[in-house]
Parts: structure tokens; C-alpha cells; sequence
């Protein structure tokens, strides 16, 4: 499986153009950490490397130019991920269709909240050219800055590294055990509506109606309820986004580097079955968070506490579908590039 369509493959290249023909600067392609990096650039003066670093970030396909701004949004997931490195990164975006690439640097100064995830906006001002060279030397890392990616660029693994990343898979059991207190929270959600539901119907059987006293007072406490749930559901999906990001994208390298070392193909395979053995949870999630959420959308209006919470938690669930497709989607990629590792091994031997 190619890496890239060949929409990316130009924003890449156009990317890479810029970087070594108007810069003057070093680009370098990454071909392990990539599910959120795509290139390392290295600033040079007068032909002289000087250490400092930048990560790049490379998006190409038909955005939205809305006013002056490109928006482009980003999950929990990545959120996590990118604040994360070691050094600065920046956020590429190519438009094919009129050519143009534009730039935003990945800070948390520069993500804005929404209801369901995250996302930069990026002014049309900021043109990926020679101009805009003199803003990005503000944004190197020191020379002296470490981490997977710095070592990758400069072609020796530090001792350091290999413990960190050691440490970070440890992130992925961890993540799964925050995937089955989420999926808890969602079965225990539908048995409420479904106890909910037995009481509503014993209410009808005694001639009350959503007037009554006793409805109202179960309403608001069914209201209640729901508020409290959706409350634990945001605050796990954040930690499910950090576990999962530190322990796959760690987990990832850690493969990658030890095939590097070793060309032992069996780590490859295990690693892709791995891989593949989280889609089927991620997708019964999903399921689950779909068939709760078409259940509450079934539920009547009712009173003003009952409603928003209502609102609340249907925000919540689609957060959770979101960054659960993410999950899915980054691990079919971690997938497919152990494959083209698999399959590049195998040709060449």
C-alpha cells in the first residue's frame, strides 16, 4: 500500500520545493514517525547547517477558504500527539487546485476549543513562500533539543530514547482499560434509558402525563443523570487520547526501529496483527455509541434540565465517535505501514 495518494504526493513535493529551492533550507522526509509528522526541516545559513529544527505536518486536498482563513480541524488524538514533540511543528496545508500552500504553527496558543474536538485556523496572510521565511526562524527548536524524531533526523538513536519510547507503550494497555471504562459508562447509559423507559410507561398506565409532579421530578433526575455521565464521558476521552496517541505512536517507532536493527520480519508481522486486532473493539464502540445516540435523539422534549442535558450528552457521543474513527483510522495506517516495510523487506530480499 503506497504511503501517500497522489493528492498528498503533491502537497509534499510542493512542500519540499519550497523548503529547499526558496529557504535554501534541509528537508528531510520521515519514514517512521508519520501518522503525525511528515518531514523534518533543518534550518542552513549560507549553505551551513545549523542544528536547529522544525517539524512539518503536510495536509493537501480541497479546503474550505472561508473569509481569510483556512480551518482545519484536529482530534483529541492529535491534539495530544503534536503538543507532545520535542521540537516545533508546523501545520502545511496545499491547495491544488489554486496552487497555493499556506502555514500555522502547531502551539497551544494556536488550537481553539470546539463543542466536539479541536482546530487551527489558518490566515491566507500566512502564504508558504519565500516571504514567509523570516517569520519561521522565529519558530526553530534550540540545536541542542532531543527526541525520537531529532535522533531520526540526525541518524543516531540516543539510549535515552529507547527508554522513553519503552515507557510509552505501556500507554496502550492503559488506553484500552480507559476504552473499557467508556464502553461501561455507554452500556450503563442505555440501561438507564431503558429503566427510564419501563417508568415512563408505568406513569402512562397511572393516567400521568409530563405535567404531573412526580413525571417532572423523574425527568429532572433522569436529566441529572445524563449530566453526570456525559461529564465522566468528556474527561475519559481525553485520557483515552493521550494514552492511545503516547502508546501507538510510541509503539510504532519502537517496531519500526527494532526492524531497522534487526530485519527481523516476524516483529513486522506481529506488530500488523496487532494492529489490526484493535479495529474490531473500536468499531463495536462505535456501534454503541451510535445506537445510544439514535436512542436519546428518540426521547420527547421535555423540560428546559432535561433538554440540555440531552443536548450535552449527544455532543459527548459524537466526540466519541470521532476520535474513536481516528483511533481506527491511525491504527489501519500504523498497519499499512508496517505492510509496505513487510512488502519493500521481501522484494528487496
Amino acid at each position: 500500500m503506497n504511503r501517500y495518494t497522489p493528492t498528498e504526493r503533491l502537497g509534499v513535493n510542493t512542500t519540499e520545493r519550497i523548503v529547499i529551492k526558496d529557504f535554501c533550507w534541509i528537508f528531510r522526509e520521515q519514514s517512521i514517525v508519520d501518522v503525525g509528522v511528515d518531514a523534518i526541516v533543518e534550518e542552513s545559513v549560507e549553505g551551513n547547517p545549523t542544528g536547529k529544527l522544525i517539524a512539518l505536518q503536510i495536509k493537501s486536498g480541497n479546503y474550505d477558504v472561508i473569509g481569510n482563513k483556512i480551518t482545519h480541524y484536529v482530534t483529541h488524538i492529535h491534539y495530544n500527539y503534536w503538543l507532545s514533540l520535542s521540537i516545533p511543528i508546523l501545520l502545511i496545508i496545499h491547495l491544488p487546485e489554486s496552487d497555493k500552500t499556506y502555514w500555522q504553527h502547531i502551539c497551544k496558543n494556536n488550537f481553539i476549543k470546539t463543542n466536539k474536538q479541536w482546530k487551527v485556523e489558518i490566515p491566507t496572510i500566512q502564504e508558504f513562500n519565500k516571504n514567509s521565511k523570516q517569520e519561521l526562524r522565529a519558530i526553530f527548536s534550540d540545536k541542542n533539543v532531543t527526541g525520537l524524531a531529532v535522533d531520526l533526523y540526525r541518524g543516531k538513536i540516543e539510549p535515552d530514547t529507547i527508554f522513553d519510547l519503552s515507557e510509552s507503550v505501556k500507554c496502550v494497555p492503559e488506553s484500552k482499560k480507559s476504552m473499557e471504562y467508556i464502553t461501561n459508562i455507554i452500556q450503563d447509559l442505555t440501561q438507564t434509558l431503558k429503566d427510564y423507559h419501563k417508568e415512563f410507561l408505568t406513569f402512562i398506565s397511572q393516567g400521568l402525563n409530563s405535567k404531573d409532579a412526580q413525571v417532572e421530578a423523574s425527568i429532572r433526575g433522569l436529566g441529572r443523570s445524563l449530566n453526570t455521565r456525559s461529564i465522566r464521558l468528556e474527561t475519559e476521552i481525553e485520557l483515552f487520547a493521550i494514552l492511545y496517541s503516547t502508546g501507538l505512536f510510541a509503539y510504532e517507532q519502537m517496531t519500526s526501529l527494532y526492524f531497522i536493527d534487526t530485519q527481523n520480519v516476524e516483529v513486522l508481522k506481529v506488530a500488523i496483527e496487532v494492529m489490526k486486532s484493535l479495529s474490531p473493539s473500536l468499531i463495536e464502540a462505535m456501534e454503541n455509541f451510535s445506537g445510544l445516540k439514535n436512542s436519546i435523539l428518540k426521547l420527547p422534549d421535555s423540560n428546559t434540565v432535561f433538554n440540555e442535558a440531552r443536548s450535552f450528552l449527544l455532543e459527548v457521543i459524537s466526540l466519541l465517535i470521532n476520535e474513536f474513527s481516528e483511533a481506527k483510522r491511525i491504527a489501519e495506517k500504523i498497519s499499512a505501514n508496517f505492510t509496505n516495510q513487510l512488502d519493500t523487506h521481501s522484494v528487496s530480499t
